[in-house]
């Protein structure tokens, strides 16, 4: 019969508790004490009882039977889930993970290493390092106990290192803000000698540098993070000194402090400034917004550093040491947003920045304005939604509207239109030109006799100062929410053939949404691969151009179609080849692509404009105009992201009416 611990307890002179707890791991006992009754252990031939789960697995004993893991705290996600990946690595090896915490303390570090290295237990250490001077380290090097530096490094290449590719994250992130629209963007940092800090620092400044974005030093802000309120009032007074677009927070808990500075400031994420964050905690996707990301592959992580580390204790593997840099992951979510630009580069600002005082707006009752519109059509719900909303608005603020026009997207027959226009001698033109050559030279012409508000496209050869206001959904957003729907709906799925049908016409309202729709497809979806581009020039050439794209590419699995209406010749193409297979994403909303999307056919997902919305900031740019407040000549207006689960409230949203059974 095997020994028993109330045997061992009684030799060592312990209680049978203290002997449980020492065998079982199960709580702290000093180094002398658990060696004593480890030797004991040892000598009389314990065997602990195993449950079903752990039958036949051979636990070492006594010396070397233990891997030490030091890290800083246990409550940040990063060191929690290293726990649990290295303690069943451990195990599957018979060795305990104990865990030792340093709480980010050197004097702390140093005495738990200190106690680490004479323990006799101790087979290994992985180490999280609180400070980067090798020098700190000496005794623990002089040791020869083997030891792998984890998440953080020694800024030496003498000492086995694994760590998260923090110049690669970091470049990632910055050309995600930097392809949204961001400029001016901050860099928070922990105040510490860190590898990791120096390392997010430096993918930071290459990418500044290759982009040629002014640098600015005082954009970087390296935060203490001892005490909250301090943290908070710190990065308000950052804030309020540089006002950036976006925020990269260098780890977690800045990026926490961050957004409840901002509250406090009353500024709103990401409407005001974008902030993208370190790590992947579960408040990171619950919050509103959700945050954009980036994460450390914990799996890997652990993986590589315990398998350094079991070579170092049998004496395997090569002299050098191993330095691993494991790639990060950038997850974007909705906590970034993008900055839509105008035709010549300009800042767009949202329309609430657009607004009149109620001083100007009797300004505008008193002129007795006459103003006429000029559509490239007006065929479908978008156009009429748009043209109710101007003439709603325009008629509260005594503004007559003198005239529609609908070119039917011939810019000839916009031409003859805009010469009848010129002769009603209206004060303001509201147009959305057909093409934007064909009809610059009558828009010229126009420019010097009335004021002019553009939607969408401005003609080629005019500049800004000839006209008073170009107002468009934010398109850069648009393509993107649109990309990033169909990226979406093959989560899960490797190699992903997609294929885009994009609208040839120089357009620049739907340039810069293919453009930003590709970027996203070539940058961000990891999964899908874009086998094949073409351009359509009228809508209706769309059901041809889309049947030789599927012939020439049958493995296509997906399509991105640039607006609803060239999306529906497409669809019916698919039908006649009978590939429904075949997911869609496109943008705007109206009655037949969302019956497609309501029935769940094809269909997957669309990023619409809001065309009563804009039609009101429309109105609003215009009456501004009549009055000389030309102060903003961009207006972009956030589109809508619409999906099967949302369909509902955002017809009620964007089309202002109940959605009509259409199933």
């Amino acid at each position: 019969m095997g020994v028993t611990i109330t045997e061992i307890a009684k030799e060592a002179g312990v209680s049978i508790a203290t002997v449980s707890h020492v065998l079982n791991h199960t709580r702290y006992v000093s180094p002398e004490l658990a060696e004593k009754i480890q030797q004991i252990a040892e000598e009389k031939g314990y065997q602990p009882k195993h449950n079903s789960e752990s039958a036949g697995k051979k636990y070492r004993m006594g010396k070397s039977s233990e891997i030490a893991l030091v890290i800083p705290n246990t409550f940040s996600i990063v060191y929690t889930r290293l726990v649990t990946v290295l303690s069943g690595l451990a195990d599957t090896k018979g060795y305990i993970l104990c865990i030792y915490l340093s709480n980010g303390d050197k004097n702390q570090e140093k005495h738990v290493l200190s106690e680490l290295v004479a323990n006799r237990r101790i087979a290994g250490i992985i180490l999280c390092p609180v400070q980067s001077d090798r020098k700190a380290y000496k005794k623990l090097i002089q040791s020869a106990k083997p030891f792998v530096c984890l998440e953080r490094k020694l800024e030496d290449s003498e000492s086995d290192s694994v760590v998260s590719d923090n110049v690669q994250g970091v470049r990632e992130m910055m050309e995600h803000l930097i392809n949204s629209g961001h400029e001016r963007i901050a860099l928070l940092l922990e105040d510490k000698c860190l590898t990791t800090v120096t390392e997010r620092k430096e993918g930071y400044l290459q990418v500044i540098r290759e982009h040629e974005i002014g640098y600015d030093e005082e954009l970087i802000a390296c935060i203490q993070l001892e005490e909250e309120k301090q943290t908070r009032e710190c990065i308000k007074r950052f804030i309020k000194k540089k006002v950036p677009t976006a925020i990269l927070a260098g780890g977690n808990t800045l990026t926490l402090r961050c957004l409840k500075a901002m509250d406090e400031m009353g500024l709103e994420c990401p409407r005001d400034i974008s902030v993208a964050g370190f790590g992947d905690d579960e408040w990171c996707e619950l919050m509103n917004p959700s945050l954009t990301v980036l994460t450390q592959d914990t799996e890997e992580l652990g993986r590589r550093a315990i398998a350094i580390l079991f070579d170092r204790i049998e004496q395997r593997g090569p002299e050098e040491s191993s330095q691993i840099k494991v790639p990060m992951e950038l997850t974007v979510r909705k906590s970034t947003t993008s900055i839509a630009r105008g035709p010549f580069g300009e800042k767009v600002v949202y329309p609430e920045e657009n607004l009149l005082t109620d001083q100007e707006i009797e300004l505008v009752k008193a002129g007795n304005y006459k103003v006429a519109i000029s559509f490239h059509y007006t065929g479908n719900e978008w156009t009429r939604l748009h043209e109710k909303a101007i003439k709603d608005s325009l008629s509260t603020m005594g503004v007559r509207v003198l005239s529609v026009a609908d070119a039917n997207f011939d810019p000839e027959l916009q031409n003859t239109q805009l010469e009848g226009i010129e002769m009603q001698n209206p004060d303001g033109v509201i147009a959305v030109p057909t093409d934007e050559i064909k009809t610059a030279g009558k828009f010229k012409e126009l420019a010097k006799k009335t004021k002019l508000v553009f939607v969408n496209n401005v003609p080629y050869g005019l500049n800004n100062d000839n006209y008073s206001c170009w107002i468009s959904v934010n398109e850069r957003e648009n393509g993107q929410n649109a990309a990033r729907i169909l990226c979406d709906h093959f989560t899960g799925q490797c190699d992903v053939k997609i294929g885009l049908l994009i609208h040839g016409t120089p357009f620049f309202a739907t340039k810069q949404r293919d453009f930003f729709a590709e970027q996203v497809f070539r940058e961000e979806g990891s999964n899908v691969k874009l086998v094949s581009r073409r351009m359509f020039y009228s809508i209706d050439r769309t059901y041809e151009v889309c049947k030789r794209m599927i012939q020439d590419h049958p493995e296509i699995q997906g399509l991105y179609i640039t607006w609803e209406r060239p999306a529906l010749q497409a669809i019916r193409a698919l039908k006649e080849l009978g590939r429904e297979d075949i997911a869609i994403t496109t943008t705007d909303l109206d009655y037949e692509i969302a019956s497609y999307m309501a029935r769940g056919e094809m269909v997957v997902g669309l990023s619409s404009q809001r065309p009563y919305d804009q039609g009101v900031a429309v109105a609003t740019a215009m009456a501004r105009a009549l009055i000389g407040r030309c102060d903003h000549r961009c207006i972009g207006v956030a589109p809508y992201m619409v999906k099967a689960s949302n369909l509902e409230k955002a017809w009620r949203e964007i089309l202002k009416t109940k959605m009509p059974d259409i199933r």
